[in-house]
């Protein structure tokens, strides 16, 4: 997971030998949604993007894991009852 915040927008222009006051960026929020993505050598099988606020927690993996193995049946069902990979990622 790649989290990058960014709390200085800009520093004020100074007058002289004055050192440069940094301003805070208005606006500061909190609204990140965050994608996860199951993959394999074909590409892309499932993918959910979850709302704000929502905390993944072992409930919402193994619920995302059902729907991946519907998605796997009816998208690669040469993968069923193989040891080919699937591969997850989650990003903010």
């Amino acid at each position: 997971m790649i989290i990058y915040t960014k709390k200085v927008r800009k520093r004020s222009p100074s007058k002289g030998k004055q050192v440069p006051q940094t301003i805070a960026k208005p606006g500061l929020t909190r609204n990140k949604l965050t994608l996860c993505v199951w993959w394999d050598r074909k590409g892309i099988i499932h993918y959910e993007l979850l709302p704000p606020g929502k905390i993944f927690n072992s409930n919402l993996y193994c619920r995302q894991l059902m729907r991946l193995k519907h998605e796997v049946e009816d998208k690669r069902p040469e993968l069923i009852d193989t040891e080919s990979d699937v591969f997850h990622h989650m990003t903010t």
